[in-house]
């Protein structure tokens, strides 16, 4: 039952970057840091700035977002900064990685929309992203 209304409340799924860390130094004494790796974060609803609002970034700039996601309660808050994807359905997260793969995936809109955490409040009833 529980299920059923997360399904229908939250029907896209929200994917974020993470690093690996630490850079590791190669056979020549050169720093490398790996790009990370995308992994499934949780179930959200992804909606569509339409009217261009504006909200104050974690900076203390006005910006005008893209999309606010709406997030299940007592999920993990994500960082300001963090990359993420909202794809409308769940997706093996290496392909994410490849950017011809991610290209595609948007194309063809499997990737509603792709871009940095602008903000994250955490709520009562339920957590808000911008991108």
């Amino acid at each position: 039952m529980v299920t059923d209304v997360v399904n229908r409340q939250y029907p896209h799924y929200l994917y974020k970057r993470t690093s690996s860390g630490e850079a590791v130094q190669d056979a020549n004494g050169s720093w490398h840091t790996s790009g990370g790796a995308w992994t499934l974060h949780s179930r959200c609803r992804e909606e569509t700035n339409g009217k261009g609002t504006q909200i104050q970034a974690a900076s203390g700039k006005f910006v005008t977002f893209a999309s606010l996601i709406q997030i299940p309660v007592g999920v993990e808050r994500i960082p300001e900064g963090t990359e993420v994807a909202i794809a409308d359905e769940p997706l093996e997260p290496s392909a994410l990685l490849d950017q011809e793969s991610m290209t595609e995936a948007k194309i063809t809109g499997k990737v509603r929309i792709s871009g940095e955490c602008l903000k994250f409040d955490k709520g009562r009833l339920h957590s808000r992203l911008w991108v």
